[in-house]
């Protein structure tokens, strides 16, 4: 009786054990859709989301860098959804655009020849009271951002105003940090470091990060008074702080905003153009 029911047992589990083998295997829940992130200019309007098509732009991608340098890593903010309020300015970085495209950007004729050599730029601008990047162009070249990417040989007289005040130019730089530096003296002395999130928010509005202000005094407002002067004695900066003689580079400031604006191979042809970009670019924000 016992060996018959030990049998029994075992046929019993042996159909359950086939049956469960047979059950097909759950099907893998497909990954969750990610929620809506939007990059923001900094009046709010729309810059660039998530679903859009096609590469990222350089700017896009500086962001998003930034944002995992400041613990908010992007792919946490696909997973619940958010907002990222960027410093950039949609006229400028508009009114910038437009200006490298008409000036830089080869123009190919109805014959398929180019107008110019190859030549490409970055131009940055910073709001000298916040450290904001209110401009981030990274040039024509989807793999190479002269803005903030790209590290260049400065030209003899880019620092020049900065000699025995403070030491700087040390080493190949980006458009990015020229601006940064010039922005200190736009900023009467004081040194802020720069950047493009302002703010951080999730999909239910709480504020998951806010960029803090990282003012610094570093130098003499009497002795930036007397660069700043002397920077606009220059007849060819019409009336604003600039450095016109540093090409490829051009650089100045306002107390609103400083500018760099970088042009790659310009060769001694096009030695002019970097100023041109800057005038028009100042002119065409200001308009």
């Amino acid at each position: 009786m016992v060996r018959r029911s030990l049998a029994a047992l075992l046929l019993v589990a042996v159909i359950v054990g086939y049956v469960v083998w047979q059950r097909p295997e759950e099907p893998v829940p497909p990954p969750a859709p990610p929620k809506p992130v939007v990059l923001e200019y900094a009046d709010g309007s729309r810059m660039w989301s998530v679903g859009e098509g096609g590469l990222q732009p350089m700017v896009v991608q500086r962001v998003l860098k930034e944002m995992s340098e400041v613990s908010v890593p992007y792919d946490s903010l696909v997973a619940r959804g958010g907002a990222v309020r960027t410093t950039i300015d949609a006229k400028a970085q508009t009114t910038a655009a437009a200006v490298l495209g008409r000036l830089v950007a080869r123009q190919q004729g109805p014959d398929g020849s180019y107008s110019q050599e190859e030549l490409n730029a970055g131009m940055t601008a910073i709001d000298p009271a916040s450290g904001g990047v209110r401009v981030y162009l990274p040039g024509f070249q989807w793999d190479q951002d002269l803005a903030g990417g790209v590290a260049q040989q400065p030209s003899p007289g880019l620092f020049q105003p900065f000699a025995g005040v403070r030491d700087v130019g040390e080493g190949q730089v980006t458009p990015l940090d020229v601006t940064a530096t010039y922005a200190t003296l736009a900023a009467a002395g004081v040194e802020r470091k720069p950047h493009l999130v302002s703010t951080v928010t999730g999909a239910d509005g709480s504020l998951r990060y806010k960029a803090a202000d990282t003012a610094k005094p570093v130098i003499g407002e009497h002795v930036v008074d007397r660069i700043t002067a002397s920077l606009k004695d220059n007849a060819m900066c019409n009336g604003v702080a600039c450095m016109p003689y540093a090409a490829p580079w051009m650089v100045g400031y306002t107390p609103q905003l400083a500018v760099t604006v970088y042009v790659e191979k310009a060769g001694a042809v096009n030695a002019g153009l970097p100023r041109v970009i800057w005038q028009e670019f100042l002119a065409g924000f200001a308009g």
